[in-house]
């Protein structure tokens, strides 16, 4: 198995997982607002934070910075992922699944057609140097970091979280 075959394995398990925290919430918690107390302090910045705007933001930046992978010159910057009108619009949880689930699968389709010379290109994302594949490793990074905040978020609201990384795949061997 390649190292991009491990990721995208692994990649693929995160993601469906994720689709399995969304299925939990109502249209309240989707929107709901951090709260703070004594023991677990936010900050101010977390507060603006939602499932919502978590969820809309993984779906935006996978899309984006796997679309433009291969479009990226060798030694070039990959640029930072703007919000994306189709995403904002949707307004509730089963839409929004449906319409990341689609870029999902649009995703998987770009990383099975990433050639060597994409995953192996030197480039350079928000003042750091990556290869592809390095890069496509912070996805899978940036996508877990969200993911427990999402977790945090739903434990707030009184939801018991799945159980992280107890994937769909039982059978296979993941990456």
């Amino acid at each position: 198995m390649t190292e991009l075959e491990r990721f995208r394995s692994l990649f693929d398990q995160e993601v469906l997982h994720t689709f399995d925290y969304l299925q939990m919430i109502d249209e309240s918690q989707w929107r709901g607002i951090p709260r703070d107390s004594e023991a677990l302090y936010l900050g101010t910045r977390i507060n603006k934070i939602t499932i919502a705007a978590l969820a809309r933001h993984l779906a935006t930046t996978e899309s984006y910075w796997i679309s433009r992978l291969p479009l990226v010159p060798d030694n070039g910057t990959m640029p930072m992922a703007e919000k994306d009108p189709a995403i904002e619009a949707v307004k509730t949880i089963p839409s929004f699944i449906a319409v990341y689930e689609k870029r999902h699968q649009d995703n998987r389709e770009r990383l099975a057609a990433l050639r060597a010379e994409d995953i192996g290109k030197p480039l350079v994302f928000a003042g750091r140097r990556y290869t592809g594949m390095g890069f496509l490793w912070s996805v899978m990074g940036h996508h877990a970091y969200h993911l427990g905040q999402i977790d945090l978020l739903m434990r707030q609201q009184d939801l018991e979280a799945p159980e992280y990384m107890e994937w769909r795949e039982k059978e296979r061997i993941l990456g």
